[in-house]
């Protein structure tokens, strides 16, 4: 999927940005991506061959529509949200989102420990289908833009391949926060992507993890995230998002070496949940900022730019972590994810993606 996204988004935005109205896309490219989660629980009903590539075909399949639908997503943040609240709503969206996550997860995970293989998988699919593909949907295909304000749509329709990178250049030199936050976020997740894959191999393999606590550990990971959100919305009120995104990108380094440090599923459950709390505060204040610095008129090019160097990060550096752990073991390699992550955090340090708020400009 990574790879897929790399290939994909460039295109997608130039399609995005050559529409007057891109919301309908947004609901249409996700409605189609959630059609894929029906295909895998319909898989065992047409073929017991071959199963497990055939569902990896699909979920690499239905990358596509995803990719369409990320390029679109934040410009549709950014259009629709006023600048002045958009922390509050990012928060309570993931608030929202978490607290229904949160126990499905939870009863998700006992269903896969109790009921029989594989139909334990396609009810689960089924019933996520069903909910993410109705409500979901329908909401997401209620957001509307201003036809005036869509300045991101209509700058600059179609032009050749050569002006169209030329625009959007110069939309990165006159934007030099928004180039350092697509470089500062790359390195800084080198070390999270490296490690990734390892965390469920090592608490599944290593650790003797069953189902239900897999689910167990996904719902309170979604309760810090609830946590999380409802403490740093205050303080970016009180700190601003610059102020905040510097204080909470170190501490959030840690996850890794907790986890070699602890090797115990109890503690995980601990540390899970205390990580999602700090990332909180990471992702809202990031969010924001990410939102604040998108260049007027490339809004789209721009997402499609950070999308696609993060996905050569995420589809390259899980390569090496798992081949890193097979050599030196997954315990170092963890160590290395986070000495990895701490260089990356000082880069927004060294070099701030926007001059730190002497006044907070959230409500």
């Amino acid at each position: 999927p990574a790879l897929v996204a790399v290939l994909l988004h460039i295109p997608c935005a130039r399609f995005l940005e050559r529409r007057a109205n891109y919301a309908p896309w947004v609901a249409l490219s996700l409605f189609v991506h959630r059609l894929g989660f029906l295909a895998i629980v319909l898989l065992p009903f047409v073929t017991q061959r071959h199963l497990a590539e055939l569902t990896v075909a699909v979920l690499v399949a239905i990358a596509i529509p995803a990719v369409l639908f990320s390029t679109g997503w934040s410009p549709l943040l950014s259009d629709t949200i006023p600048p002045r609240t958009r922390a509050g709503v990012l928060a309570w969206r993931s608030i929202l989102s978490s607290g229904t996550i949160a126990p499905v997860l939870l009863i998700a995970g006992r269903w896969l420990d109790s009921a029989p293989f594989p139909a334990n998988y396609q009810w689960m699919y089924g019933v996520a289908w069903l909910l993410s593909g109705g409500v979901g949907i329908y909401l997401v295909s209620r957001v509307r833009l201003r036809p005036k304000e869509d300045e991101s749509a209509v700058a600059e329709a179609p032009h050749a391949r050569v002006a169209w990178l030329a625009s959007l250049r110069r939309a990165a030199a006159e934007n030099p926060g928004f180039v350092r936050i697509v470089a500062n976020t790359f390195l800084f997740n080198l070390g999270a992507w490296m490690v990734g894959p390892l965390y469920i191999i090592f608490y599944v393999r290593e650790l003797g993890a069953s189902d239900g606590w897999v689910g167990l550990v996904g719902m309170l990971a979604h309760v810090g995230v609830i946590c999380g959100y409802s403490l740093w919305r205050r303080i970016i009120r009180r700190l601003g998002e610059g102020r905040t995104l510097l204080v909470s990108v170190p501490m959030v380094c840690i996850h890794p070496l907790l986890v070699a440090l602890v090797p115990n599923l109890a503690f995980i459950l601990f540390v899970e949940f205390l990580i999602n709390v700090i990332a909180a505060g990471v992702n809202l204040s990031h969010g924001v900022l990410f939102l604040d610095l998108l260049p007027t008129g490339r809004k789209h090019s721009s997402t499609a730019i950070h999308s696609m160097v993060m996905n050569v990060g995420a589809f390259v550096c899980p390569l090496i972590g798992v081949a890193l752990a097979d050599r030196i073991g997954i315990v170092p390699t963890l160590f290395i994810g986070a000495a990895m992550r701490l260089a990356g955090a000082s880069l927004f340090h060294l070099f701030p993606v926007k001059p730190v708020d002497v006044r907070p400009q959230v409500a």
